[in-house]
């Protein structure tokens, strides 16, 4: 039953890739593959249920790294041993915030077996949050902190250290944003951003704009796209299932977009999903990314 499933799913995602290759073909300026990655969260549910046969399915629609947002359940040592089954490598991670601020050590042994490049926080809001609910100058704060306790160590280590904009931090902070108190309390030699293009137009704000502001400080961009017609201003760092599109069907720009990232010297497109139907969209980004 297994086996029928994850071939199934396989060629689900390889019958997406060929009809999203027609459809998005010669639309855009391809990204390498050595610099496309997928957040292994948008697959959380098919993760769950069957692990080994996702992330074979995965690699068998033609991805070859993934960013890692757990060990899924098991010890490091063991999932390396499912990536490496799967033909997968884990460009990087996302850690929490109380990782980093209580077992930089654990961070490191885990990066050291998985073989992460880079890690960094992805999640601000407290635990129970509502989903209306955004952040405020003391999640910030704390998050300066840990970030300066734990940098010099992950540095020392040989990793990258990012810091993932969620669209919280456009929030006002006073005369500026949660962002501008985020950025200036960082250290830009040693944090590097991870920008998600979602959440910043979620939050109302050009991402293009935005990379042309931050320049060099982002090196990383969470590729992902906004349905036509989805509201946006909110600082809440959630939307809903039907706001998420694959990439070039919704409210990006996306050939700007890239040139823009391009200029801001960019190396990491990891690709996420948090629709209903994140395979589909996944193989359709895919492509459009990879110019087919």
């Amino acid at each position: 039953m297994r086996g029928n499933w994850m071939r199934g799913m396989a060629g689900a995602l390889a019958l997406l890739l060929g009809t999203a290759t027609g459809a998005w073909g010669g639309a855009n300026p391809p990204v390498p593959d050595a610099n496309i990655a997928v957040q292994l969260f948008s697959l959380h549910k098919d993760l769950a249920r069957d692990a080994a046969g996702t992330l074979k399915a995965l690699r068998a629609s033609g991805v070859t790294q993934v960013e890692a947002f757990n060990t899924l359940g098991r010890s490091p040592a063991d999932f390396k041993v499912l990536l490496d089954q799967a033909g997968l490598t884990a460009s990087g991670t996302h850690v929490s915030l109380k990782d980093l601020r209580e077992n930089v050590p654990g961070i490191i042994e885990t990066a050291k077996i998985v073989g992460y490049r880079y890690v960094g926080v992805a999640w601000l809001k407290p635990q129970g949050a509502a989903a209306n609910q955004g952040i405020g100058p003391a999640e910030v704060d704390a998050t300066i902190a840990a970030y300066k306790a734990a940098c010099p160590a992950l540095k020392a280590a040989g990793l990258r250290v990012m810091y993932h904009l969620h669209g919280y931090e456009f929030a006002a902070d006073g005369k500026g944003t949660l962002l501008d108190r985020l950025l200036a309390g960082l250290d830009p030699a040693c944090v590097e951003l991870q920008m998600d293009v979602f959440w910043v137009l979620k939050a109302g704000v050009d991402p293009v704009a935005l990379l042309d502001r931050l320049g060099g400080r982002v090196k990383l961009l969470h590729v992902k796209d906004m349905a036509p017609g989805a509201s946006s201003g909110e600082f809440t760092g959630s939307a809903k299932p039907g706001d998420f599109a694959p990439i070039g069907s919704g409210s990006v720009d996306w050939t700007a977009l890239l040139a823009a990232a391009r200029k801001a010297g960019v190396d990491w497109y990891v690709l996420e999903d948090e629709s209903p139907t994140p395979m589909a969209h996944l193989a359709t980004s895919l492509a459009w990314l990879q110019g087919k």
